[in-house]
């Protein structure tokens, strides 16, 4: 007597929860093989499910490109990347921006290069303030600073006075 197995479908039907769940655990970094064995189904018919449930494919785009293709200097990218406005990947070596982030970048440096006194743009060679206001704190320099800068100041006004008291002039 042979024995035979017979193979029946199940339910070809997947729940959306069972979809939801096999794309978080595999965005997680699970294996084909590790989503299969947590639910009782081939690694093939894993990839199958996610292939055709899973969320639509997204370009990822080179550093370098997102840079001449938006005309900006790479280390601006690399400033937002820095200092964790933005959040590309780096599967292999280089980072790669989605067409998402793409799209955000424009307004994102706009927004980081404002004037930290008024708000409006900065030219490219300054780094915090515009032309106005960078003028204004060169000739009010010493209003701008702390109370531990200024107090740093006259420990360091004094000391200089104490060295040199025919240079300093007293009325």
């Amino acid at each position: 007597m042979k024995n035979t197995v017979e193979y029946t479908v199940i339910d070809k039907r997947v729940s959306p929860v069972c979809v939801e769940l096999l794309i978080r655990e595999r965005s997680k970094g699970k294996s084909l093989r590790q989503l299969g064995k947590m639910f009782d189904r081939s690694h093939e018919r894993i990839r199958q499910i996610l292939d055709k449930h899973g969320r639509p494919q997204v370009t990822l785009l080179p550093e370098e490109t997102v840079a001449s293709k938006l005309r900006y200097p790479v280390p601006w990218l690399a400033r937002l990347r820095k200092d964790g406005i933005i959040k590309p990947i780096k599967p292999g070596g280089f980072w790669l921006y989605t067409e998402e982030q793409v799209r955000q970048i424009p307004s994102l440096i706009a927004e980081t290069r404002k004037c930290q006194q008024c708000g409006k743009p900065y030219p490219r060679g300054s780094r915090r303030f515009c032309r106005e206001c960078s003028q204004y704190r060169k000739k009010h320099w010493y209003g701008s600073l702390s109370p531990e800068a200024k107090a740093e100041h006259l420990k360091r006004c004094l000391a200089w006075r104490k060295a040199n008291p025919d240079r300093t002039k007293r009325k």
